[in-house]
């Protein structure tokens, strides 16, 4: 017997019958009370979590552990339950490769020089008038390559906002511009851990994925340029300190072939090779940089692909220093938990009352802005993105399945709506990290243009797709039992 069926038959209310008296018994008297519990002993703990400033991974075991207590209490026993967690986190197993390279990918870029080349050109074609749409773009070449926000924002991000603070800018407009810029490359980069996990849960080719997320990416990017090149001349910088460009050129030998790592990662997925692979060749071409260019002792650079790479110059300290496989031990643990929540509510089937409602919100509001609100929902709940994509997938499944929509629609609804999406729910580590790494308020939302244009632009494309479908082919086929469209 499966597990759905099991969690049917456990749930089941026993019934004694004498004459024709029935009495209910078991876990329908108590409704769900030991389940709502459960989440409420895991919310106050995110929300210490979030007080305290301590991982959210703790936040996520204490809830496992109550879950897997609510399981043991409605008759399944703990070996059922290890199976559980332990069939979905098979599904972890590919992104925790990913994550471990992009550790050393970020020691190896700051080491070789890289990071250091890409700041510098940046940072050198800033002029009054151009200084937001350098805050969108840089960032955005830097996730492309790193595939995560807060390695973005923690280089790239810092030194713009010192640059932003010392020439006058407005703050509110630069620190939107880089928010904006920094989320570009977590549906788009080889080196992403939140594409391969959206692509992982939907049993989707990561190669493929990120294919499909280049299509849907076009237009919002181009209208966020736009906005930002309007808005460049509106909020101008001052003047640039030329300190940072000093110290970043007498810290680094920034020849041409520093840039081999960035070409490679970006040019190899074209030619067809893996993420892995790409992320592979570019750690090797980075510490060729690192050893032969910049000079550094092997030994450093082994230790700084473990703990992360810490800058010579006192300068750069705070801006270029960081990296390195510990960095990734947090996001590693997130992930594998996130997975053990989604083959526990799976198997157990706590979370089927959610479940069975999908088919009728998808009718109502369409399968898109369905994404939408359990984006909100569960980032706002679980503040942490990767939970929101591993649920966001096991409450919609079964209706992609009774729809027969293949396995990439539901992976290019998922990447266009909670990746990017976690970056505006305040609590949410997406967008608070960002926010106090940068310094600045929840009021520099607003500009961070590019978090919201995408899936506003996706779902005017799936209203627009409904409408046509609507117009060509009889009524009676676009409508559902209730008289509504199905994509509208």
């Amino acid at each position: 017997m499966g597990l759905l069926q099991k969690s049917m038959v456990r749930n089941e209310p026993e019934r004694m019958t004498n004459g024709t008296v029935s009495v209910t018994m078991g876990p329908e008297r108590m409704g769900q009370m030991d389940l709502v519990f459960a989440f409420l002993i895991f919310l106050i703990c995110v929300a210490a979590c979030m007080v305290l400033g301590a991982s959210l991974s703790w936040a996520l075991l204490v809830g496992l552990v109550c879950f897997a207590l609510v399981g043991l209490r409605r008759g399944y026993s703990v070996r059922e339950l290890g199976g559980m967690a332990a069939e979905e986190m098979k599904t972890a197993g590919k992104v925790l490769r990913i994550l471990l390279l992009i550790g050393l990918l970020t020691a190896l870029w700051r080491a070789g020089g890289t990071v250091a080349f890409f700041v510098r050109t940046g940072v050198s074609l800033i002029t009054p008038n151009t200084f937001l749409l350098v805050a969108f773009l840089l960032p955005a070449l830097f996730s492309m390559a790193f595939g995560s926000s807060f390695g973005v924002v923690g280089t790239a991000g810092v030194i713009l906002m010192t640059i932003a603070r010392s020439g006058g800018a407005n703050l509110l407009a630069a620190s939107g511009a880089i928010m904006s810029g920094i989320y570009v490359g977590e549906r788009l980069s080889p080196a992403s851990s939140a594409a391969a996990v959206a692509a992982a849960v939907a049993g989707v080719d990561d190669r493929a994925f990120r294919s499909r997320m280049w299509r849907d990416t076009l237009l919002p990017f181009s209208i966020t340029l736009l906005l930002y090149g309007v808005l460049s001349p509106v909020y101008p910088i001052h003047q640039v300190d030329g300190q940072i460009l000093q110290a970043l050129s007498t810290g680094f030998d920034l020849s041409w072939p520093v840039i081999l790592p960035a070409v490679a990662l970006l040019a190899l997925p074209w030619m067809k090779v893996s993420a892995v692979g790409a992320i592979l060749v570019s750690c090797v071409l980075s510490a060729l940089c690192a050893l032969l260019i910049q000079h550094m002792d092997p030994g450093q650079l082994l230790w700084a692909c473990v703990t992360g790479y810490e800058a010579v110059e006192p300068e750069l300290r705070d801006i270029l220093s960081g990296g390195g496989l510990c960095s990734m031990l947090d996001v590693a643990i997130i992930v594998v938990l996130s997975c053990a929540y989604s083959g526990l509510f799976s198997g157990t089937g706590f979370l089927d009352p959610v479940t069975e409602k999908m088919g009728g919100l998808i009718d109502r509001i369409g399968l898109f802005a369905t994404h939408v609100l359990l984006s909100l929902g569960t980032c706002m709940l679980f503040c942490n993105q990767t939970v929101g994509t591993v649920l966001s997938a096991q409450l919609t499944r079964e209706e992609y399945h009774r729809r027969d929509l293949p396995p990439m629609e539901m992976a290019a609804n998922i990447g266009n709506s909670v990746i990017n999406l976690a970056g505006l729910v305040p609590w949410a580590i997406a967008c608070s990290v960002p926010l106090a790494t940068m310094g600045v308020g929840l009021s520099m939302l607003p500009f961070a243009c590019y978090l919201y244009l995408l899936p506003l632009c996706c779902w005017a494309k799936e209203i627009w797709k409904g409408r046509k479908k609507t117009g060509k082919e009889p009524a009676g086929k676009n409508e559902s039992a209730s008289g509504k469209s199905n994509y509208l």
